[in-house]
């Protein structure tokens, strides 16, 4: 019994690691809302801002069609708020019109 005591405690202490804190890949902050109405899907969504973007020629603003209750927001929550976000390019029909899908995403307080 002594033995499988101790195996088990060998076991959780090897289990255990500390946590790392994981850098996020941009800052940025969320505007608005694009309200524009347009037969387009260049319409539509969050509008968010990356700070210090390096894409080349980045755009002004980009859109992601996730909403905040999506993001793990409250959808009162008052803008612009500033995040911490992990992303990829939306590649199926709103690629050309700069959108994002957001994977990860920690508020800035």
């Amino acid at each position: 019994m002594r033995k499988v005591l101790l195996l088990l405690a060998a076991v959780l202490v090897l289990g255990c690691k500390e946590s790392a804190v994981r850098p996020y890949q941009a800052m940025a902050s969320i505007t608005g809302y694009d309200m524009r109405e347009c037969a387009s899907p260049a319409c539509g969504g969050l509008l968010l801002t990356i700070n210090n973007d390096t894409a080349k020629n980045p755009p002004s603003f980009y859109h992601t069609r996730q909403t905040l209750t999506q993001l793990g927001l409250s959808g009162n929550s008052k803008l612009p708020i500033s995040v911490n976000i992990d992303y990829k390019p939306d590649t199926g029909i709103f690629a050309e019109f700069h959108y994002i899908v957001i994977t990860h995403l920690k508020v800035v307080n």
